[in-house]
């Protein structure tokens, strides 16, 4: 007798009759090609009461897909019957210290860049892209949660400020590392924006001081500039072919340009508002601004529609081109600074311009996989659905790229499409085995076992069955 009616009995009764949840072609597609198997060793040391970590992992990168932005939302859905793990196995793991997500992150990330690499070559210039977003909260005792400026509303809010570090390819924007940071604030009584009281309620654990966590707790309250210079560190080790470094006005300094002219092959663009800083030119020390007004006449640039003037001055001993440009007669100022001093203007607005892809990240991130909407009060939870975040957009990003889709926004969605349609294939099943259950009553001394094998090894009532559960479109899928 066939006493259950899971889909755990599948395999038993024909070998590939259908689909479980989480071996839906578009993220499975995914991790196979980035080899999700490597990323094991990342996990040496943690263990998790009988469950594979990688098994886990995947499920938590499935959970945008299947619709769900919480584990316990997936456990209480449809699919959530297939999962052997409760919603306390997967809490465990993203609140776990000792796990190096920052590894993870550039696992899958070098993984990319090497399987895209293959397709793409000679596709550009490639830059690393600084910049940062906030990622606001509801409960102030979020551990290390704090009041931030969002100069979008003009306000602050409740929340962290995320530093990101990505890469373009030429073709492509990848996400490789980030760091998230909290700001203290000018008032004695209200430390990070907070009350005393609440910010000793805010949660908090023990943590090794070696361990994972607990070095990315400390970059909370670093400046955002050490924290750029760090990511910016971090990418020169692992020796990408990198041509600039693009950043908003926000992080173009004096650290960065040492920083960068330290590389014979690497250059700056970036924003600059340094109004007070002064620059040689003509025997003279001369801020941005008169600078600009001792240039005589613009010069206009027809292609782009821009007025600019153009300058090389001395920073510090330095050589660095200044930019002055502005959109018709009437519009105002900009500033660029860049350590190609024989870099032209058309050419510095049109690598300058690949910036905004990070801010179409930011977008996309936030709207369609859920980043910065983790409540979690534990910050290794925090760190962990980040980072999870930044590599499900990158296998968005890398289906964007190989099926040239129209937009990301419809790859999330037709993914999504093809869950709900697996999961009601499941539930399909359950019903077709509870009819061979009554076909069992009406016709006595016929095992249910019996009927099923008799159908499933005639290739006829296969081929109808088949259809019924929606298989024939994995196949075109994968022949496709």
């Amino acid at each position: 007798m066939l006493q259950d009616k899971d889909t755990n009995k599948i395999s038993e009764l024909k070998s590939g009759f259908t689909h479980r949840w989480f071996e839906t072609d578009f993220i499975l597609g995914s991790l196979t090609c980035l080899k999700l198997s490597g990323v094991s060793k990342c996990f040496i040391g943690i263990k998790q009461k009988g469950y594979s970590l990688t098994s886990l992992f995947s499920v938590l990168l499935s959970l945008p897909y299947l619709g769900q932005r919480t584990v316990h939302g997936l456990l209480n859905s449809s699919v959530g019957q297939y999962i052997e793990a409760r919603k306390d196995t997967f809490y465990r793991l993203k609140n776990t210290s000792a796990i190096d997500w920052r590894s993870i992150l550039w696992f899958f990330a070098l993984k990319f860049i090497r399987v895209s690499g293959k397709e793409n070559r000679d596709t550009g210039v490639k830059c690393l892209i600084l910049d940062d977003s906030v990622m606001q909260k509801k409960g102030k005792y979020i551990e290390m949660v704090s009041r931030v400026w969002d100069h979008v509303s003009g306000r602050c809010v409740l929340g962290y400020k995320i530093l990101v570090g990505m890469y373009w390819d030429g073709t492509s924007c990848i996400p490789l590392d980030f760091s998230i940071h909290r700001e203290k604030g000018k008032k004695k009584d209200k430390p990070f924006g907070l009350k005393k009281k609440e910010m000793k309620k805010q949660f908090s654990k023990k943590r090794e001081k070696e361990c994972y966590g607990k070095q990315r707790m400390l970059e909370t309250d670093i400046s955002k500039i050490d924290g750029a210079i760090a990511i910016i560190k971090r990418v020169l080790k692992k020796k990408l072919d990198l041509d600039y470094i693009l950043m908003d006005s926000w992080f173009t300094c004096w650290a960065m340009v040492e920083l960068v002219k330290k590389r014979t092959k690497l250059h700056l663009i970036g924003m600059y508002k340094g109004a007070k800083t002064k620059f040689d030119i003509n025997g003279k020390q001369l801020t941005y601004n008169q600078i600009r007004n001792e240039l005589g006449n613009p010069v206009r640039c027809r292609k782009l529609g821009y007025y600019y003037k153009q300058a090389v001055v001395g920073w510090n001993g330095q050589c660095v081109k200044l930019f002055f440009s502005k959109q018709g007669k009437n519009g105002k100022w900009r500033t660029f600074l860049t350590t190609n001093t024989a870099l032209s203007f058309i050419d510095m607005i049109k690598i300058y311009q690949l910036r905004w892809s990070i801010e179409v990240f930011f977008k996309e991130a936030k709207q369609l996989l859920g980043l910065g909407k983790s409540q979690s009060n534990d910050f290794d939870a925090q760190i962990a659905d980040t980072t999870l975040v930044m590599i499900q957009h990158l296998i968005v990003t890398m289906r964007y790229r190989f099926e040239n889709y129209e937009s990301k926004g419809a790859i999330f969605e037709q993914d999504r499409e093809r869950v709900v349609r697996f999961t009601l294939g499941e539930r399909i099943w359950g019903l077709f085995l509870e009819l061979v259950k009554v076909i069992e009553i009406l016709f006595e001394g016929c095992e249910s076992d019996e009927i099923l094998l008799r159908l499933l090894e005639n290739e006829e009532a296969e081929a109808i069955i088949t259809q019924l559960l929606g298989k024939n479109h994995a196949k075109q899928r994968s022949a496709a």
